[in-house]
């Protein structure tokens, strides 16, 4: 089985998907808004924490 590695451009990718996501949610059908609410944030705390995720793989690793 071949290893797949995931690099900063596809999180970032998935990163800008999440943030489309909330820019859409009101286009939803007929979802209550304390659903459409927490689905943004949920979103935006994946977002974020994805961003993060890539800046620190931007860093290089600290060796001992």
């Amino acid at each position: 089985m071949q290893d797949v590695k995931i690099d900063i451009a596809d999180i970032e990718y998935v990163a800008d998907m999440l943030k489309a996501i909330v820019w859409i949610k009101d286009e939803l059908p007929s979802v209550p808004s304390d659903s459409l609410h927490d689905l943004e944030q949920s979103l935006k705390i994946a977002e974020a924490a994805l961003r993060r995720v890539a800046s620190e793989m931007k860093i290089p690793a600290m060796r001992d």
